[in-house]
């Protein structure tokens, strides 16, 4: 038997040997387009075996199709009006067994509901109990975010929803147990969810009271943010504000160190949805802490702006406690103006809960984009990406880094201390282009990741015959590995090219990986990846995973990264 020693260095040398003989990244050769599918959002597709001994493929547009490996179609749970869900689905879908029954459930928001389908004899069947209603103060606004997890580690999953709703008595956050009520932990004495509902303390906490306003970008994010173990729920607002939930409802604290300056309220402490952050650590200083100088305003100051902003849970430095990871739009002036994209990376409430909400150390001053890109008359299509970040460690060095695609028509890659390891221009020479969120796997089993993206833009009546949609595969430092413009570009008045995270796993189960890609208005593309494995699906689909909770499992607190070795012997 090898001593400890020798073992790893047999496992390091046969890392080393692997590298050394690893092929390059092959070009993904274009295997089938799926069409007639209608129109894609931001709605990642899904593999998932749903149960059964085969991969499905799930796409969500405005329908729910579900295809098998060949792309042949199973099953559609269809909209409109009648049906369970009548509108477009904007969020991606969620994908799970919510309540351990062994029926696998496919969750989307749309409209003013949130539908569960039970996959049930190769069918997709509406499981009782839903949908889910997200009306509130005589309004239905729209879902437009949706995670799930376990918040209270019962066994089932809560589904999560935010809404743009934008009445001050109405509410932006749902929550609803697998059978489709409304989750309400047992012991509480007063309505949970929704918030804010003002049933509970939300009309006076504080003194002030909690008030939101719309989410309209897949606002919402999952994790342990405290020392209880109950997992928290993260939202940001169109309002200038970002919130953490416990399971209960009740906002979390922030620190001390932020209390109210408002003379009817002078002295209070407040929670994390209670205030405004400010782009500047001095302005937050000296207004929440030292009550001091003139009152911050956007004529003069930058103020984070969370309009569409999906939020990530995270342990950023390796302590072993997640932070609050969140890309926001900085505006400044009157009308406001956007002048940039910020990363705010925020301390969960651990411990006496003295760093709650606070910057953590290394992030006092905000890694930022360029100036977004000009659009003109162009008020609403194609629509920015929601500035959604892959948190992973890329560059192997058992620390994360942070990608996402700004809307200055750059993709960005930032330290975990902050620092901005490079950038790159996604534009292809256009007036306008955006990029999806970013996945990451290892396409050639090196063990060192790839990302992989796709880019969309301008309608096809305003840029007729011009190419938005590009697949994009990119080595962990930024180098342009492939640019491979979409086969067919549509013709959509929403936007031209793929806005959805695309999602790389092993379809057909050959071994080798699958790169899916929903666009606007020329179906779903699959393509292959030749010698490729599933050794290393970091991030490999939108918001790291199919409870589309914004977190990768080997960046949770409490959970060490696996070595590459142990990758090596899975």
């Amino acid at each position: 038997m090898l001593r400890p020693t020798a073992l790893i260095l047999t496992i390091a040398l046969l890392i080393l040997s692997q590298q050394v003989t690893a092929a390059p990244v092959q070009q993904p050769v274009f295997k089938k387009q799926i069409k007639w599918t209608g129109t894609s959002w931001f709605g990642s597709p899904i593999v998932h075996h749903l149960g059964t001994d085969n991969a499905k493929i799930i796409g969500t547009f405005y329908d729910i199709i579900v295809w098998d490996a060949d792309g042949n179609e199973l099953a559609r749970a269809p909209h409109g009006v009648g049906y369970p869900h009548s509108s477009r689905i904007y969020a991606p879908a969620v994908c799970a067994d919510l309540d351990g029954d062994g029926i696998f459930e496919i969750v989307v928001g749309s409209g003013d509901v949130v539908a569960a389908y039970e996959w049930k004899n190769n069918a997709l069947v509406i499981k009782a109990g839903w949908p889910a209603s997200t009306c509130s103060a005589g309004e239905c606004p729209e879902t437009r975010g949706l995670a799930a997890g376990d918040l209270d580690n019962n066994g089932s999953i809560e589904i999560i929803a935010t809404t743009t709703q934008t009445r001050s008595d109405g509410a932006q956050v749902f929550v609803f147990n697998p059978n489709g009520s409304r989750y309400q932990p047992a012991e509480l004495s007063f309505q949970a969810w929704p918030r804010y509902n003002q049933a509970g303390d939300d009309a006076t906490v504080n003194g002030p009271g909690n008030h939101g306003y719309g989410s309209y970008g897949l606002n919402v994010g999952i994790g342990n943010l405290d020392d209880d173990p109950e997992k928290e729920i993260v939202v940001t607002f169109d309002n200038h504000q970002i919130n953490v939930f416990q399971h209960t409802g009740v906002s979390m604290l922030a620190s001390p160190w932020f209390t109210n300056r408002s003379s009817a309220y002078s002295g209070n402490q407040l929670n994390w949805g209670q205030f405004i952050r400010w782009f500047d650590p001095v302005v937050e200083e000296n207004h929440y802490h030292r009550h001091t100088g003139e009152w911050p305003h956007p004529d003069a100051r930058k103020w984070m702006q969370w309009t569409a902003s999906p939020p990530s849970v995270i342990d950023l430095n390796r302590d072993g406690r997640n932070e609050v990871i969140c890309v926001s739009n900085v505006e400044k002036d009157v009308p406001y103006d956007t002048k940039h994209h910020s990363i705010m990376v925020l301390e969960g409430g651990y411990g006496d809960g003295s760093r709650s909400a606070m910057r953590l150390p290394g992030w006092e001053n905000l890694p930022s984009s360029g100036y977004p890109q000009r659009r003109g008359s162009r008020s609403w299509y194609p629509p920015p990406n929601p500035p959604s970040p892959t948190v992973v460690d890329i560059n192997r060095d058992n620390s994360p880094e942070i990608l996402y695609a700004a809307h200055d028509g750059f993709i960005y890659c930032t330290s975990a201390t902050a620092g901005q390891l490079w950038r790159l221009d996604i534009r292809h020479n256009r007036a306008m282009m955006y990029a999806s969120e970013i996945t990451v796997a290892d396409l050639n089993r090196d063990n060192t990741p790839e990302l992989i993206l796709t880019t969309y833009g301008d309608p096809e009546n305003i840029s007729p015959g011009r190419p938005h949609g590009y697949l994009m595969i990119l080595d962990n430092s930024g180098n342009i590995l492939f640019d491979m413009q979409l086969p067919e570009q549509g013709a959509n008045g929403n936007g031209k090219g793929a806005p959805a995270a695309p999602t790389v796993m092993d379809t057909d189960g050959d071994g080798s990986l699958e790169i899916l890609v929903q666009t606007f208005g020329a179906g779903l593309f699959i393509y292959s990846v030749p010698g490729s494995a599933e050794n290393q699906l970091l991030w490999p689909t939108a918001r790291g995973n199919y409870l589309r909770d914004g977190t990768a499992s080997g960046f949770r607190a409490g959970h060490s990264l696996a070595p590459t070795y142990l990758l090596l012997l899975k």
